[in-house]
């Protein structure tokens, strides 16, 4: 089983829709796929609740992350996705034990000022952890001079992803209906997740 562990400093920030999106890209490529939500507000578990019984099959589990006590090794999964609160370094023996599971860390990044300070501040927390790590732009407005300038910042903070998700209200749209959008045929994202997938997969050697 591989495990991919997605982790961000800033409130607000995509994380939950990245798990769920790439969750679901691994699901309907034929993976045997399970979520671990760790974030006391619950929103991957409540978007489990919501999905229809005739699509592909994730298994879900909540653990809030002062909880976990042990590193997760779910049985019968070819890869589990865990989302996290904001701020896991203030729950260290628990992050520990999450990072240590990790086989890649993946960090959303959205191209605001904001959100790259925090990035910055997080980073140092990040590398002591020692584990695999890409850095996906998310949330972005492609024609922006943010979002250019943000390209250029997040390069030389890490490994970016090569796939970047535009903030469209179709992401958050599937979550009320329980989906990922490439589960919802014309939707942009929707091949993107699939690209974000296929290329965390090879890095991951799946």
């Amino acid at each position: 089983m591989k495990t991919i562990l997605v982790v961000q400093g800033k409130g607000g920030g995509p994380k939950t829709a990245t798990v769920r999106n790439l969750a679901v890209a691994a699901a309907t490529a034929g993976l045997r796929v399970g979520t671990l939500d760790t974030d006391p507000q619950g929103s991957l578990t409540h978007w489990h609740s919501l999905r229809p019984a005739d699509v592909a099959p994730i298994a879900g589990e909540q653990r809030v992350l002062g909880e976990v006590t042990e590193r997760p090794t779910p049985q019968g999964l070819d890869l589990l996705v865990i989302d996290t609160p904001t701020a896991v370094e203030f729950f260290p023996e628990s992050t520990a034990l999450l990072f240590d599971a990790a086989d890649l860390v993946l960090v959303p990044v959205r191209p605001g000022p904001e959100d790259l300070v925090s990035m910055q501040a997080m980073l140092p927390y990040l590398h002591s952890r020692r584990r695999p790590m890409r850095l996906l732009l998310s949330q972005i407005q492609p024609r922006l001079r943010e979002t250019t300038d943000a390209r250029a910042i997040v390069a030389g903070m890490g490994t970016p992803a090569p796939v970047e998700i535009p903030l469209l209200q179709e992401v958050p749209r599937s979550f009320m209906a329980g989906l990922g959008t490439a589960e919802i045929p014309g939707t942009r994202t929707g091949p993107l997740f699939r690209d974000l997938w296929a290329y965390l997969s090879a890095e991951m050697g799946v």
